[in-house]
């Protein structure tokens, strides 16, 4: 479900339509908005018409209005096809409450004529979790390995991230403290995650432990900028740690010639994870961040 906050526009709709395809081969149709546009149908398959919206930081007034307007036009055009219509979202901590309100409104006033539902990443992951794993995998990327990656596979992602100017003016480095993880907000599924591979960081030590002088300063520098880049961008945790995983994964494996793709994300996640551990990524509480520098 983190991977659904980082896709936003047209990159959400086009996500979507993947995984219906894929869901429903030979029967899900997607519209292209191209020439005269969709008319309100982002995609449909027996009588259930989508309308996606993908928003990094989704407006209020926004979410309202596309709910209001896209069901409009559906209607529109589409009423003789449309049994179910579904508004296909991207933030699963749910609707904004005025969007929430239009969509019940919708409900009253469409109820014995049209079904109108939400569908949060949860419920779209619900529709597709059944799909085998290699056609997931197609789409979503693979999985991380239940095993620790090899050194080759660390090797790698370390590798991709020693490529800035070595800084000797770095602040130095404190363990992380309790409570980290509920700080920075991370749900159930990343959280997880980092509980999962904090018992593999030892793997990531040893690396550095042979390494050359200075190589794991300079890689926590390149990750620093890159974790205050994807911070900007991003208001969700979840989102900032994969995307970090996934900017290791294609820089490290992107060309080939290391086909096990859930060792590479298990790499991945170990590096990432290792540094968070060591509090150069994401932020401490505040009040044991302080108590940590005496």
């Amino acid at each position: 479900m983190s991977l659904s906050v980082r896709k936003t526009g047209f990159e959400w709709q086009a996500f979507v339509n993947d995984l219906m395809h894929a869901v429903h081969p030979g029967e899900f149709m997607a519209v292209d908005p191209t020439g005269r546009g969709d008319k309100g149908c982002d995609g449909w398959v027996g009588g259930l018409m989508l309308a996606c919206y993908g928003a990094t930081n989704p407006n209020q007034r926004n979410v309202t209005k596309k709910v209001e307007s896209d069901f409009a036009t559906a209607v529109k055009f589409w009423s003789d096809s449309m049994d179910r219509w579904a508004f296909v979202h991207n933030n699963a901590n749910g609707l904004p409450e005025m969007a929430a309100r239009a969509v019940i409104a919708l409900r009253r006033r469409y109820h014995g004529s049209v079904r109108v539902e939400v569908w949060p990443p949860q419920v779209l992951w619900n529709h597709c979790a059944f799909l085998p794993r290699r056609h997931l995998a197609t789409i979503i990327g693979s999985p991380p390995s239940d095993h620790p990656a090899g050194m080759t596979y660390i090797a790698r992602c370390v590798e991709s991230l020693a490529r800035t100017r070595l800084r000797t003016d770095l602040d130095p480095i404190h363990e992380v403290v309790y409570g980290k993880i509920e700080h920075n907000g991370f749900g159930t599924e990343v959280a997880e995650l980092i509980k999962r591979f904090q018992v593999h960081t030892g793997h990531v030590n040893y690396y550095f432990s042979y390494a050359s002088p200075g190589e794991q300063a300079q890689v926590s520098e390149n990750l620093q900028t890159r974790f205050a880049g994807h911070r900007a961008v991003y208001d969700s945790s979840d989102a900032v740690f994969h995307a970090l995983c996934d900017d290791l994964v294609e820089e490290a494996f992107g060309t080939g010639g290391y086909p096990d793709r859930a060792q590479q994300r298990s790499a991945a996640l170990m590096v990432v994870t290792h540094f968070f551990e060591k509090c150069e990524i994401f932020e401490a509480p505040e009040v044991q961040r302080h108590a940590a520098s005496f």
